[in-house]
């Protein structure tokens, strides 16, 4: 009983927690299709994502807080201190690639899809260049 309500709480909260960073990843990706990645929206980025993990990192499952090693490298390329970043086909791809992973991972887990399997996602979705081996490996340890 006590068990239920903790994990009814836990998941109200998360909940809450991941519609912030859903929405910011969300737009962020859209950004990225628009304009390119734009050394100044990076940063902007960075600095929200990192500003809403510290509040609500301890919500996070181990699947989005491992999903989220995308910050590693935002913050290696915000390190080159490049005006503009976007000319690099690969970068663009790559950054996409996890940003679709953190977004997928947020929705399987709170149960937004009828489903879980992340294959019939990303082929639903027709994420171009993303590894679909690899996004269901990291479900099946999630």
């Amino acid at each position: 009983m006590i068990q239920n309500k903790f994990s009814g709480k836990l998941y109200t909260r998360r909940l809450e927690a991941y519609l912030e960073i859903f929405e910011l990843v969300s737009g962020f990706i859209k950004i990225i299709k628009r304009k390119g990645i734009l050394y100044e929206e990076l940063k902007i980025f960075y600095e929200k994502y990192s500003a809403l993990d510290s509040k609500s990192g301890l919500l996070f499952s181990y699947s989005v807080y491992s999903s989220s090693e995308l910050m590693e490298e935002i913050k290696n390329i915000l390190s080159c201190k490049k005006t503009m970043v976007a000319s690099c086909e690969e970068l663009k791809k790559n950054l996409l690639k996890k940003l679709a992973v953190v977004e997928l991972t947020m929705k399987c887990e709170l149960g937004v899809f009828e489903y879980t399997n992340p294959t019939k996602i990303m082929k639903k979705y027709k994420l171009p260049g993303t590894n679909r081996e690899a996004l269901a490996e990291m479900f099946k340890h999630g």
